[in-house]
């Protein structure tokens, strides 16, 4: 019974929340309304991972500062792909290749 109140917990140990639902809605409908929402979905991942003192899960930093970029956010975004990288440093060659093909 106490697995169901963690239920956003995986069996890694990441905070989900509600990833797989924002995208979903994104998928179906990629709209102003979905992708502030997939952006807020984002941010709560990131503040609840750590509140409960758990690692970000990997992607989350790197994807949110892909919707920065697309905003015309390109300083914020470029923090969010750092981020991702200090805590995923194999994620590095990635994020530089990334950046590397960004206008």
């Amino acid at each position: 019974m106490t697995v169901a109140g963690c239920s956003s917990v995986s069996q890694g140990g990441y905070y989900w929340g509600n990833y797989s639902v924002s995208y979903f809605e994104m998928v179906k409908d990629r709209s102003p309304e979905t992708i502030a929402k997939r952006i807020s979905a984002l941010e709560e991942i990131i503040e609840q991972s750590k509140e409960r003192d758990l690692r970000v899960p990997p992607g989350i930093y790197a994807e949110l500062g892909m919707f920065f970029v697309e905003d015309g956010r390109k300083e914020d975004g470029m923090v969010q792909f750092e981020n991702e990288i200090a805590v995923y440093p194999e994620s590095k060659p990635f994020i530089e290749r990334l950046v590397s093909r960004l206008p």
